[in-house]
């Protein structure tokens, strides 16, 4: 069977799958990921043990061997995940860099720890980048020659390669994009795609991007605007500044909105936001503590009940049935939100 066709056999488990069934997907995603990178020429090792460590495997690039790491878990992975795999690159010939894909994503903490520590030599894949390279038509070639490009020159060791374009009918495409080595300039995916935008929100997390164009789509369609709003995600809050100022390259000299949590202390993420954006025109709003305060959940609480499909059904349902003139009385960072979209 065509690892194409593999891949596409183990994305949605049952609803009563044991636990098993999520073992043996795992075992089963070492297996397409090295037959995808066997045809494309990147002669993969597979799963070896080096001084006691355990290594996923290996490959071949532009004259470099990267390691690699691969989990398909049910949950976000922690930042300790990400550590633990650091450290069996730093210990290996210098310059070497590892490769290492969660597909079930990572914990909001995770991609801000790595971009913070001493050295950068991890670069990060997610369920968006394996989708884009087995069934979306693009290459783990390209992919990853993206990511080492944004990685070398802004310092981002994970950006998503999925945006979120919300339109001026009121309609949100998810299109996928790489960074080209060439031009810096947008790569489409879809001939339909357009690379240019009235205004761009930078955000945190795919959970942040799905909130984000719901309540977008509901403002453009309250007051009947008609503006192209694109939503990029940063995948963490210390690289937001970066990952806005690369924005602006990347899509359009569009205003750009930053929407990211206090994490209880507004004052600190501001500072922060000013020392690294770099942009001329940008505004941020800072929900306190976290972004689901606006519709009154408890973010633990949400994540740990919902997921997937039931996390955007539930978010649907809870925008559908907001006031957003009352949410934008009573919270400060929403106005700034609010009268953003209509008035920018």
């Amino acid at each position: 069977m065509d690892f194409r066709e593999k891949y596409k056999e183990w994305l949605e488990p049952t609803d009563d799958a044991p636990p098993i069934w999520y073992r043996k997907r795992g075992y089963a995603f070492e297996e397409i990921l090295k037959s995808c990178l066997e045809h494309e020429q990147l002669d993969p090792r597979a799963s070896y043990k080096a001084e006691g460590e355990q290594i996923d495997g290996s490959f071949f690039l532009d004259g470099s061997v990267f390691l690699l790491e691969a989990k398909w878990h049910k949950d976000e992975l922690p930042a300790s995940a990400i550590y633990q795999f650091k450290g069996k690159v730093d210990g290996k010939l210098a310059g070497t860099i590892g490769v290492f894909i969660s597909m079930s994503g990572y914990s909001k903490d995770a991609v801000d720890a790595l971009t913070l520590g001493k050295s950068l030599n991890v670069i990060l894949f997610g369920k968006e980048d394996i989708d884009a390279v087995i069934i979306g038509g693009s290459s783990f070639r390209s992919v990853l020659k993206s990511k080492l490009r944004i990685a070398a020159e802004e310092g981002v060791v994970y950006h998503s390669t999925e945006m979120e374009q919300v339109s001026k009918d009121g309609q949100t495409i998810i299109e996928a994009f790489t960074y080209d080595n060439m031009s810096s300039m947008l790569v489409k995916q879809d001939s339909n795609f357009e690379a240019t935008s009235d205004l761009v929100i930078v955000c945190e997390g795919t959970t942040d991007r799905e909130l984000l164009s719901l309540l977008t789509t509901k403002i453009l369609s309250k007051f009947g605007l008609t503006k192209k709003i694109n939503i990029i995600v940063a995948m963490g809050k210390m690289t937001i500044p970066r990952v806005a100022n690369a924005a602006s390259n990347i899509i359009t000299s569009a205003p750009v909105l930053i929407v990211t949590d206090s994490d209880n202390d507004i004052g600190k993420t501001r500072d922060m936001l000013n020392r690294g954006v770099e942009l001329d025109s940008w505004r941020c709003s800072i929900p306190d503590p976290e972004i689901e305060s606006w519709l009154g959940l408890d973010p633990k609480d949400f994540h740990r009940r919902y997921r997937g499909t039931e996390m955007r059904e539930m978010l649907t349902k809870l925008v559908n049935d907001l006031d957003l003139e009352e949410l934008s009385e009573r919270d400060a960072s929403f106005k700034t939100f609010y009268d953003w979209i209509k008035n920018a």
